[in-house]
């Protein structure tokens, strides 16, 4: 009975959660090119030398509109205020007139902040197209950028900064599947940040055994039923257009195993993991199909629980995995994990694991 809920629950959350996890990277053209000039604009009170481009313009069409708004809510407020204050010319407004040119100073001040969302919105998009035109990036993002960065390869045009229901994979190991969900994602500062929940199952008859299958599906899939993950990019190397590209990631995990999430064990298991990220992949000319291959290796922090279920004789090991797959036509994404490697000896070589994901 519980492997048909749980395989009824794995099929809802199939159904219901429409993304993908996983980078997405498609084909581009960038509006900076050779013959684009810099000029300088103020940001955030300092001067920046920047490539002309659309976003640019309008950005300093609002910067224009900013420092009118600004100087005629400083013109009232510093009129009310003296009038408040100066016995001699005191009252010389009436109650009305003080209520207006107060309700125009909220009018100002809306005004501004929503032209300064705009003004981030652009730099965002001109980031975003500065980061494609610079075609090696090394240690070389801040929180800006970073944003950027994960806007490009998650293929997030929409620009939001946090996103719900985001994405969805699937996995077949031996004996097991899981089923991926993303729930939530936004960027906090340098960081990009996703918290996820998987649902996992086995078709061993042997209890002992389901239960290592089932954890080492979970560890070389999200690592647990509910996954905390901080990206940070190290590297993004690429063509102009995004036919070829290679991207190294720091990645950190917290998760956790839930008995009530329909786990084969009876008991609480976490792990945290510290670990590197290297992706690259290239593409035809016309986006239609593009090859991928991905390397991780992690350090995982687990506890007694997390060991037991593995069947391990340490519960700090390193796991690592070499990745090839396949993009199809955009959005569909296949994959193979051809190996596993760690120091622990029984998680050395395991059998290959397909994985499978709509991306949207």
């Amino acid at each position: 009975m519980k492997n048909y809920i749980t395989l009824f629950l794995s099929l809802i959350s199939a159904i219901t959660f429409s993304q993908t996890s996983g980078i997405k990277i498609i084909n581009s053209t960038q509006e900076i090119n050779a013959d684009s000039t810099q000029v300088s604009i103020t940001l955030n009170g300092k001067s920046k030398k920047v490539f002309i481009t659309p976003e640019i313009i309008l950005f300093n069409y609002n910067a224009n509109d900013i420092k009118t708004f600004s100087s005629e809510k400083k013109t009232i407020e510093d009129d009310l205020y003296n009038n408040s204050v100066d016995s001699i010319i005191a009252n010389r407004y009436d109650e009305p007139t003080i209520k207006s040119k107060l309700a125009r100073m909220m009018v100002i001040q809306s005004e501004i902040n929503t032209l300064n969302k705009k003004q981030e919105s652009l730099y965002s998009i001109y980031t975003k197209d500065h980061l494609q035109n610079r075609r090696a990036n090394f240690l070389y993002f801040g929180a800006k950028r970073s944003r950027a960065l994960f806007d490009i390869i998650y293929d997030n045009t929409s620009g939001r900064r946090f996103q719900v229901l985001n994405n969805t994979g699937f996995t077949f190991g031996d004996n097991t599947g899981s089923f991926y969900s993303e729930l939530v994602s936004g960027n906090l500062g340098f960081f990009r940040v996703s918290l996820g929940s998987m649902i996992s199952s086995n078709s061993s008859n042997d209890r002992e055994t389901g239960q290592k299958e089932e954890a080492f599906q979970r560890l070389s899939t999200y690592g647990g039923n509910t996954v905390l993950t901080f990206e940070y990019p190290l590297a993004y190397f690429h063509s102009r257009n995004n036919q070829f590209n290679l991207i190294s990631r720091f990645i950190a995990k917290g998760s956790a195993d839930f008995p009530e999430f329909g786990t084969a064990t009876d008991e609480f298991a976490g792990s945290g993991s510290l670990g590197l990220d290297i992706y690259a992949d290239a593409s035809l000319s016309n986006n239609s199909l593009r090859f991928f291959m991905n390397f991780k290796i992690n350090e995982i922090f687990g506890t007694d629980t997390y060991q037991e279920n593995l069947g391990i004789k340490n519960s700090n090991f390193s796991f690592g995995q070499f990745t090839l797959g396949l993009i199809v036509a955009k959005n569909l994404k296949l994959s193979f994990v051809l190996n596993s490697f760690s120091s622990e000896v029984s998680l050395n070589n395991r059998t290959v694991t397909l994985g499978g994901q709509i991306l949207h």
